[in-house]
């Protein structure tokens, strides 16, 4: 059911938890297999309240690596605060693991054990649980004429702020950078405008 979890706006949720059986299980049916970098007990699921594109107050759930649970939770309590908007927030396990139909209904999710874009046998971070993608039609990726999701093309002017936009310059990529994320929005052979990646390097040992 790809239904956000009502929140009332003066009591924001802003928690990690082990991720709940049911969900556990779907993960290793759909968005895990045998050979993935991390096993399932590995991640957390975290609970967190945003203000989605009505100007509504949702919470919603985004699976991420135990490793940057806390510091995601605070990374987006920091964006409730600035009033940034999500669309849509629900684990990626609910569009089958499909990230082509996650990101057409401009999903906001993180694990994801699959194939780096345009990379067949590389995992791609999400396979660790240690990237996000935000809002990814308001934020396509794009590599030469290339766009994903196709719809985002309407999103293709930078210079132009829509609800969720994530823009260079911009809070979003600044509260993430402090802390020591990489945006793809900066990359020189492609742009992913949706994407935030924490490199392993920098993780705590």
């Amino acid at each position: 059911m790809l239904a956000h979890v009502a929140s009332s706006a003066d009591q924001p949720a802003f928690r990690s938890d082990p991720v709940p059986s049911a969900l556990l299980q779907k993960i290793r049916n759909t968005t895990w297999h045998r050979g993935c970098p991390v096993p399932p007990s590995e991640l957390r699921q975290l609970t967190l309240t945003f203000h989605d594109f009505s100007h509504h107050t949702q919470t919603g759930r985004l699976i991420v690596n135990e490793a940057v649970a806390e510091q995601v939770v605070r990374l987006f309590r920091a964006l409730y605060d600035h009033g940034f908007q999500i669309e849509r927030m629900v684990p990626i396990e609910e569009y089958g693991g499909d990230d082509d139909a996650s990101m057409a209904a401009n999903n906001t999710s993180a694990f994801n054990c699959r194939d780096a874009t345009g990379k067949p046998g590389v995992f791609s971070n999400h396979s660790w649980g240690l990237a996000i993608d935000i809002n990814p039609l308001t934020n396509p990726y794009v590599k030469g004429s290339k766009v994903l999701p196709p719809a985002g093309r309407k999103y293709l002017d930078r210079t132009q702020s829509y609800p969720g936009s994530i823009l260079q310059g911009g809070f979003v990529v600044k509260v993430f950078e402090e802390a020591g994320w990489t945006w793809g929005g900066r990359w020189l052979d492609r742009q992913d405008y949706q994407h935030f990646e924490k490199p392993q390097k920098s993780l705590p040992r």
